[in-house]
């Protein structure tokens, strides 16, 4: 929700500036002299396009604008553009004034933000900000994987208990970064195939999961085939790179660039 209204300020903040230059060269424009009578109009011919001036001193007939007399189809076009452009922009600014003060103070997503905590829990809700989105997934159940868990032996800042140091990077950088994460949650596919990604990531911006794999032995031939069968399902079940799934890699005589890494992290996720 914040990124929707940040756009509509924006938006907000452009009308409001052009609408006064808009202004400006109107006034500039009256100022000059040049301040024409009546109205432009263009007729398409054989040899070209014509100019016309139609007002009240022609009677509202055509007069024909000659070559010479160039700065007064410019004089008639410009009052013209910038008097609808200042009613059509100063239209959407107020209809944009309002929207913006209704999401920002009484909107559907600060109805369930604003209950006690005893009310939210006897309901459902239907529309909630990016936030209680946010906090929903975090305290959502889950089921993590549990093959080898004894080789969980190092522990992360939010208290997890992960597989290598490589993933206790991330997983601080994720924490860090205000970036929620479940550690090796279980999915489970239609096609009955199971997999557990190193990181399923919360997407605040467009509320979704995203998947990452730290595939940190590809010099090792079994350990790389097994990671290529398991993009295999991932792929087949709507889940590849590009869309939903980051990857990483490390490899003998390859190190990871966390500066870089976070950089990617913050261009994906905030």
């Amino acid at each position: 929700m914040l990124t929707f209204i940040e756009s509509l300020l924006k938006r907000k903040s452009i009308l409001e500036r052009t609408i006064a230059k808009a202004e400006a060269d109107l006034h500039s424009l009256r100022d000059s002299g040049n301040w024409p009578d009546g109205h432009l109009e263009l007729v398409n011919g054989k040899k070209g396009i014509f100019m016309y001036l139609v007002s009240e001193q022609t009677a509202g007939r055509r007069k024909y604008i000659t070559r010479k007399e160039v700065a007064l189809a410019r004089a008639l076009a410009s009052r013209t553009y910038l008097e609808r452009f200042i009613f059509r922009a100063s239209r959407e600014l107020i209809s944009l004034n309002a929207y913006i003060d209704c999401i920002s103070g009484k909107s559907p997503e600060k109805l369930f933000t604003n209950m006690c905590d005893a009310r939210k829990a006897l309901i459902r809700p239907l529309l909630v900000s990016d936030e209680v989105c946010e906090r929903l997934w975090e305290q959502a159940p889950y089921t993590q994987g549990s093959t080898f868990p004894e080789k969980k032996i190092y522990p992360t800042k939010k208290g997890d208990m992960v597989r290598s140091k490589s993933e206790v990077l991330f997983a601080d950088t994720y924490l860090e970064m205000g970036i929620p994460y479940r550690y090796e949650q279980e999915l489970r596919f239609p096609d009955g195939s199971v997999l557990v990604p190193d990181f399923t990531l919360w997407d605040k911006k467009n509320r979704r999961e995203i998947y990452h794999e730290h595939c940190g032995k590809m010099d090792d031939p079994v350990y790389r085939k097994r990671f290529l069968e398991k993009n295999d399902i991932y792929r087949r079940n709507g889940i590849y790179t590009g869309k939903n799934l980051m990857l990483t890699f490390e490899g003998d005589g390859t190190t990871l660039n966390m500066k870089e890494m976070r950089a990617m992290i913050s261009d994906m996720f905030l």
